[in-house]
């Protein structure tokens, strides 16, 4: 009898110590009233893993009309500091920051919470945690908390927790605390759906993609001092394609190398915030005004004439009017209206396309198609053609008869309109002088923006075609038609046969050797096909054996081309840069500004003829090398033959959407020098000296 109740008693007293251990592990946080806030630690859990982290908040109760401060207080105010006394080998994260209430109170900004707010962060316990013991998490809180007055507070705290093995069970007390406010906590960014530059007094921050919701607005908030000033107004433009965000720079920090904080955006529906933590792109001196860039893009495309690619086309144009002379000025004007409408809707096509993929958050400018290799074997196979067709190898009937001729008749009319677009097609790889600042504006201003400055491009372009067309009288001034135009067409072949080669070379260079087998193997199908057409296609052969030779030809030139584009790489493959130019990187250009160094940055492509010539001719000048060397000059190449985001976004920095852009930072200099599309030796060294 006497052991039954010692065991009895045994049983009682092992009860009665799990029930202490297990009220001791469940106590209640005990809280701490400094002033206006009352503080304490709650856990989400009830116990401890090994080896599993664990939510633990500072919990912050303000009394009516009080408030503490977010991680930057802004224009006032201290932040809330939380330090943690923890057991060996635990480790604290980040607090997890819910999005903080905008106060302004006398034109000053601040940021902070009112009523309540929990402050997360993670604790994570090593592996080896003896199971049975009993934990004790100790932090130091610190706040100022105001009203009109403002009082500091501080709280020493601690919370207990009994180490267990299995699968945590959550704490009902403070559950519900932790669930309402997961939803307060900013989302984080994407990768690639911010980018930010600056110039000497605004910074800009940019995020494309869908339109706001009418009504809402949308403010930035910077998590730390010394990017923005609070207090100042934040302008916000939207078009649809993207949303801008313009602010002041607090420069009173010195130059602004990243951009960190909050997006905030409140709508009908209620508020949501996307963390923002960007590199910052110093920008360009102010881009054109609307006025400005049209002129521009006007000029730009005049000029655009006289690039290789395009000019045997616009010479053959000039030739149809020769050739048809003053005898059909009605007919002339005609077809020079639907040259220039041909030339006014592939712009518009590419304006498009580029608003288009840029509100989906791709970062493309002039001549993007070019990053695509399989769009270079075409587009070289295209140019062997066009050559071969000048040569006289074949014909190609009332359509597309010399590049859309005039020719007799109605017919005409559409090979008018389709060598406009053709012209716009083969002046794409090609930048004309003061056409990077208007593409610049366009691509970073509103959508009617972007096709008006597109539209006054293409005007441009359209420009002396246009006025032979509608001022006969102009086409007499020009030599008499004779045999000559035959020769002269013949020599505009060569430029063609040129452009073709460069496409080769383009493709060596991204693409490697594999890929110039291919193109080159495609021109020869193409070429073989072209003879066919030009032995057996002519008019006066029987209609079986014109149809056999059509065939034969298109299967030849447009099989073999889609071939070799389905087989080139993908992805192209930028070739290596000269040993005397580093590889662009923001980065790199934020350390060597730093270092007091000047810097040179070249935008380049393969694709790009323009950057091409400026290279061999001015950046590869022996004087202009000698002249980088001796100042000390760090030369970067920034490649963009193949896409590449942090490239798109460095131009948009500078207000350009194309390739060459040539920029110069002098040593210690805050605004850098932009040079012009087409440079000289002259113009290079001017700028460093």
């Amino acid at each position: 009898m006497v052991k039954i109740e010692y065991w009895r008693g045994s049983v009682y007293l092992l009860i009665f110590v799990a029930v202490l251990w297990s009220v001791a592990g469940r106590a209640p946080a005990q809280a701490v009233k400094n002033g206006p806030v009352e503080a304490r630690l709650v856990a989400e859990d009830l116990s401890v893993q090994p080896g599993r982290p664990f939510t633990v908040a500072l919990l912050l109760s303000m009394d009516p009309g009080w408030h503490v401060y977010w991680k930057n207080p802004g224009d006032s105010g201290l932040p809330t500091t939380l330090d943690w006394d923890l057991p060996p080998g635990f480790t604290a994260g980040p607090i997890q920051w819910p999005v903080p209430e905008r106060f302004v109170s006398e034109g000053l900004v601040t940021y902070g919470y009112s009523g309540k707010v929990i402050l997360s962060t993670k604790l994570t316990p090593p592996e080896r945690l003896r199971t049975g013991t009993l934990l004790k998490l100790q932090a130091r809180a610190g706040w100022l908390a105001c009203r009109v007055a403002c009082t500091p507070g501080k709280a020493a705290l601690e919370i207990t927790r009994p180490v267990q093995g299995g699968t945590p069970v959550a704490d009902v007390q403070w559950a519900r605390v932790f669930t309402d406010t997961r939803p307060l906590l900013p989302l984080p960014a994407q990768s690639g759906s911010f980018f930010a530059a600056a110039g000497s007094r605004q910074v800009t921050l940019e995020r494309p993609g869908p339109a706001l919701p009418k009504g809402a607005q949308v403010l930035f908030y910077p998590d730390s001092p010394g990017q923005v000033k609070v207090s100042s107004l934040q302008a916000v433009t939207d078009d649809g394609a993207s949303l801008r965000l313009r602010m002041e720079r607090d420069t009173s920090a010195g130059p602004l190398q990243k951009l960190t904080g909050l997006l905030v955006m409140t709508g009908p529906g209620g508020s949501q915030a996307v963390e923002v933590e960007v590199p910052v792109i110093t920008q360009a001196p102010a881009a054109p005004g609307f006025t400005a860039a049209l002129l521009l893009a006007f000029v730009g495309g005049l000029i655009l004439n006289l690039m290789p690619c395009v000019l045997p086309v616009i010479s053959l144009k000039v030739l149809s009017f020769m050739r048809q002379g003053e005898k059909q000025g009605k007919g002339s004007a005609r077809h020079g209206l639907l040259f220039a409408l041909g030339v006014l809707v592939s712009f518009w096509i590419i304006a498009g396309v580029l608003v288009g993929l840029r509100a989906g958050g791709r970062f493309l400018g002039w001549g993007f198609q070019f990053q695509a290799p399989a769009i270079v074997v075409v587009t070289g196979v295209l140019f062997f053609l066009i050559g071969l067709n000048l040569f006289g190898v074949f014909e190609v009937g009332t359509v597309l008869t010399r590049l859309g001729g005039v020719s007799r008749g109605k017919r005409g009319g559409a090979a008018s309109f389709l060598s406009g677009m053709f012209a716009t097609a083969v002046a794409t790889p090609c930048t004309a002088p003061f056409m990077g600042a208007a593409l610049g504006y366009a691509l970073t201003h509103s959508l009617e923006a972007s096709f008006g400055v597109f539209s006054a491009l293409a005007i441009g372009m359209a420009a002396p075609s246009l006025l032979l067309s509608v001022v006969p009288g102009l086409v007499s001034r020009l030599p008499k038609p004779g045999p000559w135009m035959e020769t002269f067409r013949q020599v505009m072949a060569f430029p063609m046969m040129a452009a073709a080669v460069w496409m080769v070379s383009v493709l060596a260079a991204s693409a490697g050797a594999s890929a110039v087998i291919l193109i080159l193997g495609a021109m020869l199908a193409a070429g073989m096909g072209a003879w066919v057409w030009g032995r057996w296609g002519a008019i006066s052969r029987r209609g079986a054996v014109r149809a056999a030779a059509g065939s034969l030809a298109i299967l030849l030139a447009i099989g073999g081309t889609a071939v070799a584009a389905g087989l080139v790489p993908a992805t192209a493959r930028v070739g290596s840069i000269d040993g005397t130019w580093e590889t662009w990187s923001q980065a790199r250009v934020d350390e060597l500004r730093q270092k007091g160094t000047p810097v040179f940055l070249d935008f380049t492509a393969k694709w790009c003829l323009t950057c091409q010539v400026n290279e061999k001719v001015a950046l590869d000048n022996p004087s202009v090398r000698d002249r980088f060397q001796k100042a000390g000059v760090a030369t970067l190449r920034a490649d963009w033959t193949d896409s590449n985001d942090a490239i798109a976004r460095a131009l948009a920095g500078f207000g350009r959407a194309s390739v060459p852009l040539y920029v110069f930072y002098p040593r210690g200099a805050k605004e850098p020098v932009i040079l012009p599309e087409l440079i000289t030796p002259g113009m290079v060294l001017a700028s460093i000296d």
